[in-house]
């Protein structure tokens, strides 16, 4: 994901705004799962505006 892509996704929100920490959550669980969540939203968008590998 280009970083255009990553604040296209947030839509000018934080990260921790976007997908809110769980309380009491290590930072690296939270890291884990916020980049998983990041990128299924990420796909959900599905502009369809890629193209295929040569």
């Amino acid at each position: 994901m280009a970083r255009r892509e990553l604040l296209e996704t947030l839509g000018g929100l934080r990260i921790s705004d976007f997908i809110p920490p769980h309380a009491g959550e290590p930072v690296a669980d939270y890291a884990a799962r916020a980049t998983g969540e990041l990128m299924v939203r990420y796909l959900a968008q599905d502009k369809d505006d890629t193209v295929p590998p040569v």
